[in-house]
């Protein structure tokens, strides 16, 4: 994504951020209205849910801002995380305010009072549904017409919906309680306030997710090896690895494996045009390592096919590399890296004494030496 992208992605998040922040300051003023006109603990506790909505909108705001500046010394492949440190921070503000009105709620709870019945009170309650189904509407509106969706708008549509639901079952219980005389009002906030407490907590695990590293998207890892694919050139590709700088900052490694006859201006072209098309296609910065095989040696290539053969046997997402023939002890001995599809539960130890066991039906007067690495990338 060049810089022209990113500032319109930067002005949409930010104007997304400032519609939230007067909306919700809006729905603040009328629930505190409706809440202590009714004298509700469960509508007061959805009047600061919305504050938290509030510092939630001001955070995605900074959030935007902040991941928009330019790589610099401190930060040399750019501030796109912020998006996800402005959801965490929101997150904790959601929790913090669940957990202040879940105690407020026990304690009607224990000292139930009734509400007041009030007119005024539902028609307000009715006026912040219909504006939160708009919000939502809204975000979801300009999440969709982003080239990457961002997570921290994503999670205010989630929240915007949430909210909806909450507000329909406080209007409900008001209404009942009002009707029935039944002190229902602390029950219902306590469900609202536990409602806020997952909606937050479950905000913070994703959040705490994105800082740390996820799995990539499994459909764009499949585009990416349906590309290497392509290059008929390549004797083949192992441990492509991605890391994630942010919803659209993504640098790649792969080791490219190439016949290693060819001279390195030759090796060079294929792998900076894989680069390029990378680039190209994903948007995503890929550094290619040359990794060559030998192909000439008909001892090798005889083995090469037996080890290829028995590992497709298990699984056809089974892949090896970095095969060769290693001198020890005066005798010739086996070794290459085995990547084991997420889907294989075995150990380690498992797999090697398995493919030893049946290698050495063909390749018994070889000693062999196996390095595993977990594919942790697609699941079959």
């Amino acid at each position: 994504m060049d810089q022209s992208e990113q500032d319109k992605r930067t002005r949409v998040g930010i104007g997304a951020g400032l519609v939230g922040l007067f909306v919700n300051l809006v729905l603040v003023i009328i629930k505190l209205i409706a809440g202590f006109t009714a004298n509700s603990v469960s509508i007061l506790a959805d009047a600061m849910n919305s504050l938290g909505d509030t510092a939630g909108a001001l955070l995605t705001i900074g959030g935007f801002y902040v991941a928009n500046k330019p790589p610099d010394r401190e930060h040399p492949y750019g501030h796109q995380r912020a998006e996800y440190i402005s959801g965490l921070f929101t997150a904790i503000i959601i929790v913090v305010v669940g957990f202040q009105f879940l105690i407020s709620s026990v304690e009607k709870i224990l000292d139930p009072t009734s509400v007041a019945s009030s007119r005024l009170v539902l028609i307000l309650l009715i006026v912040s549904v219909f504006i939160k189904i708009g919000l939502g509407i809204y975000y979801y509106y300009k999440n969709k017409h982003m080239d990457y969706p961002s997570i921290a708008i994503q999670a205010l549509v989630k929240d915007s919906f949430y909210d909806t639901l909450m507000n329909i079952v406080i209007i409900l219980s008001y209404w009942l309680e009002v009707q029935m005389d039944w002190y229902i009002d602390g029950y219902i906030g306590a469900l609202v306030a536990l409602i806020i407490l997952y909606g937050g907590v479950t905000s913070i695990i994703e959040s705490s997710n994105d800082l740390l590293g996820t799995r990539p998207d499994a459909e764009l890892i499949d585009r990416m090896q349906t590309l290497l694919d392509s290059y008929n050139k390549l004797v083949g590709y192992h441990d492509l690895i991605l890391h994630k700088y942010g919803p659209n900052k993504i640098f790649a490694t792969v080791d490219i494996e190439i016949d290693s006859r060819w001279n390195l201006v030759e090796a060079h072209k294929i792998i900076d045009t894989i680069e390029k098309d990378f680039a190209k296609e994903f948007d995503i910065k890929l550094v290619g390592h040359l990794d060559p095989v030998e192909l000439d040696d008909e001892e090798q290539n005889a083995i090469y096919a037996v080890i290829k053969k028995t590992l497709k046997s298990y699984n056809h997402k089974f892949h090896f590399h970095d095969f060769r023939l290693e001198e020890q002890n005066g005798q010739q001995e086996i070794v290459f890296d085995v990547t084991v599809p997420d889907s294989v539960e075995a150990s380690d130890l498992e797999l090697h004494e398995m493919i030893t066991k049946d290698l050495s039906e063909e390749l018994n007067r070889y000693p062999i030496r196996i390095h595993f690495d977990r594919d942790y990338f697609l699941k079959e």
